[in-house]
């Protein structure tokens, strides 16, 4: 052994391209091997030689040592933490694999290296939220799409909230966002308004809100401002509209087919605050249904309040027609109705408190911010 050591030691004094990668082949084949050759004293040697002569190494052979040492549990750490900060084609193995990198050295790189060096990292398995925070507060799509597509990565509820926020903006997030298993069903809902068709789906196939997602709390402290919104919103509302609404309900007349004759004559006032009395919600929240591109949130109203089938696809019709042609509207149709007859209606109606306590607490939010 100790003959062996010193023809390294003579590998490295020849200083040459050449001996430099005899001496890295030699001394990996003692460093890694599985036969335990060296003791604690001979590894150190190993470590200061061989993290020395890293800094001399060619490019190509500071790869290939970083590839074979990238699953080392008993590499150097100071030779390990070099690698990782060297360019991104020799760091990326070690960025990806190595367990030796502990949070504060990865954020270090996340900090004050590349992009490429970031993207590594968030590729890496089981990374921890103080790593994946960092990630996020690169503020990089790219960074953040593969950080989100790493499901062993733990996201912090914060940061996956911050990323709902911005996935309204960079549509990439969305998909993977809703593929997460730790997405809570709460925001994955607060995406529903600006995803698309398919995700929209997803949302209510795949995330199931209960009653813990509307937190009590949250209703009792934003009370005094839904309170002032419903008077403000029923202010805007035509008088006549709304006398109309509640004689026919008091007349137990607010039926689905007078509900629909409201809409087929263009009584938009009329129709809005009749669909609100009937789901229990404010006027706000149904002209933003009605009013919504496609027809997903009216299958979840009308789920709701228990309406037929055949009453919604007249009341989806008569939306859809103001936009598109006929044909388009019944292709959309045919779409919406899964979406009509998959949910019960007890889920829609927990879906339409979800987006009723949403609605004013976003409004809360800008109240407070004022």
């Amino acid at each position: 052994m100790d003959r062996d050591l010193q023809s390294l030691i003579d590998l490295a004094r020849e200083g040459t391209a050449h001996s430099r990668s005899v001496l890295a082949d030699n001394m990996l084949d003692f460093f890694i091997s599985p036969d335990g050759r060296l003791n604690d004293q001979e590894r150190a040697m190993m470590d200061d030689i061989l993290t020395s002569l890293v800094h001399q190494m060619e490019l190509s052979l500071r790869r290939e040592l970083a590839r074979k040492l990238a699953d080392s549990a008993v590499a150097a750490p100071s030779l390990i933490a070099f690698l990782a900060q060297d360019e991104a084609s020799v760091a990326r193995p070690v960025l990806l694999k190595s367990k030796l990198l502990c949070d504060a050295q990865l954020v270090e790189i996340i900090k004050h290296r590349t992009k490429e060096h970031q993207l590594s990292i968030a590729m890496r398995r089981d990374i921890s939220e103080l790593v994946s925070s960092s990630l996020v507060s690169t503020g990089d799509e790219d960074v953040i799409e593969s950080l989100l597509k790493n499901e062993s990565a733990a996201i912090s509820q914060d940061a996956m909230a911050y990323l709902v926020a911005e996935s309204r903006q960079y549509s990439q997030f969305q998909g993977p966002l809703l593929a997460r298993e730790d997405l809570p069903a709460s925001l994955a809902h607060r995406m529903f308004w600006w995803v698309s068709a398919a995700l929209r789906n997803k949302i209510l196939t795949d995330f199931e809100l209960s009653e813990y997602d509307i937190d009590p709390a949250i209703e009792r402290s934003t009370g005094k401002l839904i309170d002032d919104a419903d008077q403000s919103d029923q202010l805007s509302i035509d008088s006549a509209a709304i006398q109309l609404v509640e004689k026919l309900y008091a007349d137990q007349a607010l039926t689905p087919e007078a509900v629909i004759n409201m809409l087929r004559k263009g009584h938009i006032a009329a129709y809005i605050a009749a669909m609100a009395l009937l789901a229990d919600l404010s006027t706000q929240i149904i002209r933003r249904i009605i009013f919504d591109t496609s027809i997903e949130p009216l299958a979840i109203l009308c789920k709701a309040v228990k309406f037929p089938e055949a009453h919604f696809s007249t009341m989806a019709l008569l939306l859809l027609h103001q936009n598109s042609d006929q044909r388009q509207s019944t292709t959309k149709l045919y779409e919406v109705l899964e979406i009509f007859r998959n949910i019960s209606s007890d889920k829609a109606h927990i879906v339409l408190r979800y987006w009723h306590s949403e609605s004013y607490l976003d409004n809360a939010v800008k109240e407070l911010a004022g």
